[in-house]
């Protein structure tokens, strides 16, 4: 006889840029916490949520000591199949967790970055050099990040349902983090109900 209790699976499933889980990944400079944002993932643990950590396509591609990039320098013929390649794998998780019955209820990603943004990204035609010359907050343009752009492809052509993106700008040392986890956790409660 089985004694055990009821499974406490939620079956629900984020996944997450690997800079919120790891900001070691992160361009030297850029990070404004240590190690990772606790309160992010408090309040994904607050809703019964998995977490699934994406791979970090810059860290791989280019590794820790890397400079600082925008868009317009990774939207090339080797990073961007490289994203694709990432991007598959990640499809092939929320497949098979589809296929038994989880859901994935949102990709979180980090907003200003060229490869993870989702709404907000960078761009800068003119910069190609030392980031010490390098302003990216004048940078910051609409738009997403080439990783994210392919792991929507991937998503709409493998004829998953498309999970929300969200973007956190934690890297946004102008924005107000409470008025950041506010609206997250708004935002995870919203696609939990």
């Amino acid at each position: 006889m089985d004694n055990r209790k009821d499974d406490a699976r939620s079956k629900k499933i984020v996944f997450v840029s690997s800079c919120l889980l790891n900001t070691n990944n992160k361009v030297l400079g850029l990070a404004r916490y240590e190690g990772m944002c606790k309160e992010v993932f408090d309040t994904l643990h607050k809703y019964g949520l998995g977490i699934n950590q994406l791979a970090c396509p810059e860290t791989l591609y280019l590794g820790i000591q890397r400079w600082w990039c925008t868009k317009n320098l990774y939207d090339n013929v080797g990073f961007r199949p490289f994203c694709r390649q990432l991007a598959k794998q990640s499809v092939d998780y929320m497949y098979s967790y589809e296929q038994v019955g989880y859901q994935t209820v949102a990709v979180l990603a980090c907003d200003g970055s060229p490869t993870c943004g989702v709404s907000i990204t960078s761009w800068d035609e003119n910069w190609g050099g030392s980031p010490v010359e390098f302003d990216y907050n004048n940078a910051i343009i609409e738009g997403s990040g080439v990783f994210i752009e392919e792991l929507k492809k991937e998503i709409e052509e493998r004829g998953l349902k498309m999970p929300p993106f969200y973007g956190l700008a934690l890297d946004d040392e102008s924005a107000d983090m409470n008025k950041i986890l506010s609206d997250f956790d708004a935002f995870i409660s919203g696609v939990c109900s």
